[in-house]
């Protein structure tokens, strides 16, 4: 994928992390992670979904 939509992508997942995360809190989560721990997660769902893609094509 273009690197601008990849960072798209991780800006966006990371922002829905966030949110996830600040609406259950420590009542649900043991740990709250870090700015980066979420940056992180983000880049790893992304690549991911990268990889979905690429198996995708491979098939076809």
């Amino acid at each position: 994928m273009e690197q601008k939509i990849v960072k798209k992508l991780e800006a966006e997942i990371e922002a829905a992390i966030a949110k996830v995360i600040m609406k259950n809190g420590l009542k649900e989560l043991p740990l709250l992670p870090s700015q980066r721990t979420m940056h992180l997660m983000s880049k790893a769902a992304v690549t991911v979904y990268e990889t979905a893609i690429e198996n995708q094509q491979s098939k076809d």
